[in-house]
């Protein structure tokens, strides 16, 4: 069991301990916080759930300790980012230990670390390269000349097809396919209809470092060239990245986004849930797309944008509002052209 002291964590996390200074073992919700664990409050609407948790110590806010006289509190600028680095200490990290299954089939040519884990029932294929510390859960297809880098983690049912390049410290979730083919037709005119030609792709898919890639989430492979994810970038589970697509650095991807073919997303761009991007559309830095929205063409640095097609979103807002005065409106205007 880990177990550390309250001025050990406020240190860790740059906050300020205000009352006794004691250990503890954990990491948990108000509601369900031992006495011994850690736990968190970033909002004064929840602040007698805080008074009435068993957890004697707790992350807050600046100015928080006051109104907790009875709590251990770390008082910290923002109490999510703390969190995110006390859940790393709490963590209970999987370790590889260096053994390679009977039970899996690896090809000879493979270059694979004495310090990678590989479990049954995994596939390697000709020339991959596994770095130090990469664990391999079973039935984990690697196709041929894929690279993985130092400490990635790969967890059971990962499919990377041929040439998919993996960087250092990644996680991919159960279910992720990264490199299949991207979905390319060219329709050629028949006397009814046309018939739906495939157009192969001959590129692959590279992942930067310390990328994570949610359950079942899909990465298809370019025409031509990479389709790539650049390092820190987080993607949430049923996610699907189209052929030729570029996202850069630290960007956000929540669950059921749909990201056409050759679109490019620059760094630190977040996209909400259920957004469609359509293919080649551009998203600049720092952007903001609500959820259920539909890019088309171009969104500008530091813009947040919804709707579809997604504009402003304050302009969004407005026109909602107005959406649903619209019969009110449309009859007050019909008496008006009476008039």
């Amino acid at each position: 069991m880990k177990t550390f002291k309250l001025s050990e964590i406020a240190k860790y996390v740059e906050g300020v301990l205000k009352g006794e200074d004691f250990s503890v073992s954990g990491l948990n919700a108000l509601s369900l916080a031992k006495v011994d664990e850690l736990t968190f409050v970033d909002s004064k609407k929840r602040l007698s759930e805080a008074k009435a948790s068993k957890a004697k110590a707790l992350l807050a806010p600046l100015g928080f300790a006051k109104e907790l006289p009875e709590k251990s509190v770390i008082e910290v600028k923002d109490v999510r980012v703390a969190l995110a680095k006390v859940s790393f200490l709490f963590h209970e990290k999987i370790l590889p230990s260096g053994e390679k299954s009977s039970l899996s089939f690896i090809d000879p040519s493979a270059e694979i670390h004495p310090e990678a884990t590989i479990f049954p029932f995994v596939y390697v294929g000709k020339g991959v390269k596994i770095g130090k510390g990469v664990i391999i859960f079973p039935f984990c297809f690697v196709g041929d000349f894929c690279e993985i880098g130092e400490g990635s983690l790969l967890y059971p049912h990962v499919v990377l097809y041929p040439g998919t390049v993996v960087g250092k410290n990644c996680i991919l979730h159960a279910g992720v396919v990264l490199g299949s083919d991207g979905f390319g037709f060219a329709q050629e005119p028949k006397e009814e209809g046309f018939k739906n030609l495939k157009i192969y792709h001959f590129g692959r898919v590279r992942i930067g470092d310390e990328v994570e890639i949610g359950a079942n989430s899909t990465i298809d492979k370019a025409t031509f060239g990479e389709t790539q994810i650049d390092s820190g970038t987080k993607i949430d589970n049923l996610v699907q990245v189209g052929h030729n697509v570029r996202i850069g650095r630290e960007c956000i991807l929540v669950s059921h986004t749909a990201i056409g073919g050759s679109a490019v997303i620059e760094d630190y761009v977040m996209l909400a849930g259920q957004v469609g991007v359509a293919p080649g559309s551009v998203i600049r830095k720092g952007a903001k797309v609500a959820a259920k929205s539909g890019v088309l063409g171009e969104i500008p640095e530091g813009e947040e944008v919804a709707g579809i097609p997604a504009i402003k979103a304050s302009l969004w807002r407005r026109a909602v509002i107005l959406f649903e005065r619209l019969p009110e409106i449309y009859r007050e205007l019909k008496k008006l052209l009476q008039k």
